[in-house]
């Protein structure tokens, strides 16, 4: 019987040392997920604070962008002719539609990327001021509309994208006697409010 009951007795002793060790060992690894959750949650405030660095950066990329566009418009529609000279197609086809064509200063224009399908790449234009293209830019409708080219801005992808976002949703407010316009990439009313801001 004391055989049984020294070995009993051991085996307790076993069985705490055993349970000591374990809880030490969950302690120990409490802890470290206690330390891995906080860091966890240092690199997530550090993911969150390049986000918004990287959106802030984007967005003054893109305005920048724009700002090296502002004096751009290009002409879509015209076909590719053989050793074609653009500023020439230009200042022979389409400028001389404008009142006060001669007045209109072109600095340089170059075709722009290799089309769509059967459609020719645009001429892109770049014009001596930014008044110049915005005289174009407020008469091309009038002056365009019977010729099978037309005159587009030239947009930032960014702002073409969000010019494509809103397209049917502006064309929607147009029919009620809405007019907005893509202008600093918001869509504003006649007073220049971005659309929908109060």
């Amino acid at each position: 019987m004391r055989g049984i009951q020294s070995s009993i007795t051991l085996l307790e002793k076993d069985l705490g040392e055993a349970v000591e060790f374990q809880a030490r060992r969950i302690d120990s690894l409490e802890d470290k997920m206690a330390a891995k959750d906080s860091k966890f949650e240092s690199v997530e405030r550090k993911i969150a604070r390049l986000e918004e660095k990287l959106e802030v950066t984007a967005t003054n990329l893109n305005k920048q962008e724009r700002l090296s566009r502002r004096n751009n418009f290009r002409v879509v529609g015209i076909p590719v002719e053989k050793d074609e000279v653009c500023e020439a197609i230009v200042k022979e086809k389409v400028l001389p539609l404008f009142n006060d064509a001669s007045a209109i200063v072109i600095e340089r224009c170059h075709r722009d990327g290799r089309g769509f399908g059967d459609k020719p790449p645009h001429i892109l234009v770049r014009c001596g001021s930014f008044q110049d293209k915005l005289d174009v830019m407020k008469a091309r409708r009038a002056v365009l509309e019977n010729e099978p080219f037309f005159i587009v801005d030239d947009l930032t992808k960014t702002d073409l994208k969000e010019k494509k976002n809103w397209a049917s949703k502006v064309s929607e407010l147009y029919n009620q006697g809405i007019k907005l316009r893509l202008t600093g990439a918001k869509w504003r009313d006649a007073t220049g409010k971005p659309y929908g801001s109060q």
